[in-house]
């Protein structure tokens, strides 16, 4: 009996023990899991407002860092001072250069913005800059903060030359063997024309856009070739977008100062084509076509279509 007893006992004694446990696993563990599951609260900072960002711009094509002749000026996330149309739109703030602190200042509110930086020297090397940032709120006295991104860069547009050649089909040969100045619908019905586009500058760019050719009634490309590889060829009839309308090819990567490239286009008359004058343009930088923002001429070259 007293066996059976202890047994009984030592049940009771482990029961307890078990509901101790669990007692204080569940005190310890829900609240603990809870947490995991309980909404965060933002950690707020003291000042939102009025705040001193400060960043630095900088030239990649002198490795230097720009102090002058430029204008950082802050929009709204909803503006594009890139577009084709920007009547109304207006910065909310514009960021001066501070010699002593070495650094851009503009007095923002926290949040984020578009950043456009504009060459404004009287005579104009780089590349329009526009790029996202952000404002921190801070919980400093002096309201001072850094702008993220901190260091912007800004890239000086290369010179490019041009030269186009002409080759006309021989039915005989079966060739574009036939080397001609000017295209002449009545001698010929196929043409080959192969545009040169040299890049200059170190260490400066041509950023990417599009080579625009203009549209002759009859005169139709058939094919195209940049750098060897094969590209569509668009029709563009909608100039109120940028401006611009006729057959264009894409070139989606900058050219870099001391590269060649080649266009090869493949033209047929289609019917009785018209006359004029066949231009070639390179608009590069296409994201950007605000034209008070286009301080650069767009290099053209052109082959006269004769009868």
């Amino acid at each position: 009996m007293s066996i059976a007893r202890d047994i009984s006992k030592g049940i009771i004694i482990g029961g307890l023990a078990l509901m101790v446990i669990f007692a204080i696993l569940f005190y310890i563990g829900v609240p603990l899991i809870m947490s995991q599951f309980a909404p965060k609260v933002p950690v707020t900072k003291k000042y939102t407002t009025g705040l001193t960002a400060s960043f630095k711009l900088y030239d990649t094509a002198t490795y230097s860092l720009v102090t002058s002749d430029v204008s950082p000026e802050f929009y709204k996330l909803s503006d594009n001072p890139f577009g084709y149309t920007v009547s109304g739109l207006s910065p909310v703030s514009v960021g001066t250069y501070d010699s002593v602190n070495g650094v851009w200042e503009a007095v923002l509110d926290a949040g984020s913005y578009k950043l456009l930086v504009k060459d404004v020297a009287s005579t104009p090397t780089k590349y329009p800059a526009l790029v996202t940032v952000s404002v921190p709120a801070t919980d400093s006295e002096d309201r001072e903060v850094t702008l993220d991104p901190y260091m912007i860069h800004l890239e000086e547009r290369a010179d490019i030359s041009l030269s186009i050649t002409i080759k006309a089909y021989n039915s005989t040969s079966g060739a574009y063997d036939i080397t001609v100045s000017e295209i002449n619908i009545t001698a010929y019905d196929k043409w080959l024309t192969t545009l040169e586009i040299t890049v200059a500058g170190t260490n400066k760019v041509i950023k990417a856009g599009r080579i625009y050719m203009s549209k002759i009634s009859g005169l139709v490309p058939k094919k195209a070739l940049l750098d060897g590889k094969e590209v569509s060829i668009i029709e563009d009839t909608d100039a109120s977008d940028d401006g611009l309308t006729g057959y264009y090819v894409e070139f989606k990567s900058d050219w870099k100062g001391g590269e060649i490239h080649r266009l090869d286009v493949y033209w047929e008359e289609v019917g009785t084509a018209s006359t004029g004058t066949l231009s070639f343009t390179i608009f590069d930088y296409y994201s950007c076509l605000n034209r008070d923002l286009r301080w650069w001429t767009t290099p053209s070259i052109s082959v006269n279509v004769v009868s």
